[in-house]
C-alpha cells in the first residue's frame, strides 16, 4: 500500500443541495474510481473543496472514504495547515485513520521562507511512517519550491519522497528531483498529460469524473500503445481544457459530470463559488457529445 502510482484521481467532495456534507454518495465514487481500475484516490486535494471543509467533516469525510475503499487500493490524505504544529496533527490522525500517504502543500496564509518550509515537511515527515508527497503548485499557492530547497528535504527526511508537479512544463524539474530519489507525481488536471508521462512520472492525479479513460490513455502508453494512447488523449483534451479555466470550474464541471452519471445527487458546490453560466454548460454538452466514449454515453440531459 505504500507504493503510490499510476492513476490517483482527486475526489471531489459531494455535498446535499443545502450545503451539507452527503456521505452517501462517498462509496459510490469509490466504487466508480475502483471499477474504473484506479490505482488509489487523493481526499482533500485542492479540487476536493479542503478549504471549505470544517476539522469534523473532514475526519468525517475521510473515515467514509477509508471504509468504503477497505483497503482495496491505496488512499492519499491531504494533511495541509498554514501551521507546522496543525500540519503535523492533521498527518498523524490521517495515518493513525488508515492514509497509505499523505500529500501537503507548505503554508500560503503567510508565505514561508526556505527555512521555514523545510521545518514543515520535515516536522511532518518525521512525525509519521508513511510516504509524504510535496505538492509544488506555486499557481495555486504562490509559494515556489526551488530545486535546492526540495534537495534539502529529502536529505534530511528520506519519507518526504514523492512530489506532485503543477508547474508545467515539468520535465526538467522532474528529470532533476528523480536524481535526488524522488517520486514523480503530475497533477494540473492531466492537461499535458503526454508530456507528462514521456517525461517518465511515476502516476499523476487528474480529476475523478472519468477515471477509466486515464487508466486506458496509461495502460495504452505503457504498453507501448504510444500514438493510440495519444488519439485518445486528444480527444479528451478539449475537455480538460475547458474545465481547468480556474479551479472553481474545474470542481463543478467534476461534479456535474457525476451527477449525471447517478454517482453524486448534486453538483452542489460551497461558497464562496462562482457557477459556471448556462452558456457554458451547454458547450459542456457539445464537448462531450463530440467526444463519444462510452463512459460518456447518455450523460448530456
Amino acid at each position: 500500500m505504500n507504493d503510490i502510482g499510476g492513476v490517483l484521481p482527486v475526489l471531489a467532495v459531494p455535498f446535499r443541495n443545502d450545503g451539507s456534507v452527503d456521505l452517501e454518495s462517498i462509496p459510490k465514487l469509490i466504487e466508480h474510481c475502483i471499477s474504473s481500475k484506479a490505482s488509489g484516490v487523493v481526499i482533500f486535494g485542492l479540487a476536493s473543496e479542503l478549504y471549505k471543509l470544517n476539522d469534523s467533516e473532514r475526519i468525517q469525510i475521510l473515515k467514509e472514504v477509508l471504509s468504503a475503499v477497505n483497503s482495496r487500493i491505496p488512499v492519499i490524505v491531504g494533511t495541509e495547515h498554514s501551521g507546522t504544529q496543525a500540519a503535523v496533527a492533521r498527518s498523524v490522525e490521517a495515518e493513525k485513520l488508515g492514509a497509505s500517504a499523505l500529500m501537503l502543500y507548505p503554508p500560503t496564509f503567510v508565505k514561508p521562507d526556505e527555512a521555514n518550509i523545510l521545518s514543515y515537511f520535515t516536522a511532518v515527515g518525521s512525525a509519521v511512517n508513511i510516504p509524504v508527497i510535496i505538492q509544488d503548485a506555486p499557481a495555486w499557492t504562490g509559494v515556489p519550491l526551488s530545486l535546492s530547497l526540495l534537495s534539502r528535504i529529502i536529505s534530511d527526511q528520506p519519507n518526504v519522497n514523492y512530489i506532485k508537479l503543477e508547474s508545467p512544463p515539468i520535465g526538467d524539474k522532474a528529470k532533476a528531483l528523480r536524481l535526488e530519489g524522488f517520486k514523480i507525481i503530475a497533477g494540473f488536471g492531466a492537461i499535458h498529460l503526454m508530456e507528462d508521462l514521456n517525461s517518465g512520472i511515476d502516476g499523476f492525479m487528474p480529476g475523478c469524473s472519468l477515471p477509466g479513460i486515464f487508466v486506458e490513455i496509461n495502460d495504452l502508453f505503457y504498453s507501448g500503445q504510444v500514438e493510440k494512447a495519444r488519439t485518445l488523449f486528444q480527444l479528451v483534451l478539449p475537455l480538460l481544457t475547458f474545465q481547468l479555466t480556474s479551479l472553481d470550474s474545474f470542481i463543478e464541471i467534476q461534479k456535474i459530470l457525476l451527477k449525471r452519471m447517478q454517482v453524486f445527487s448534486t453538483s452542489f458546490c460551497r461558497e464562496p463559488h462562482t457557477p459556471i453560466s448556462a452558456e457554458r454548460v451547454a458547450y459542456l454538452n457539445v464537448l462531450i457529445d463530440e467526444i463519444g466514449l462510452q463512459e460518456l454515453k447518455g450523460i448530456t440531459s
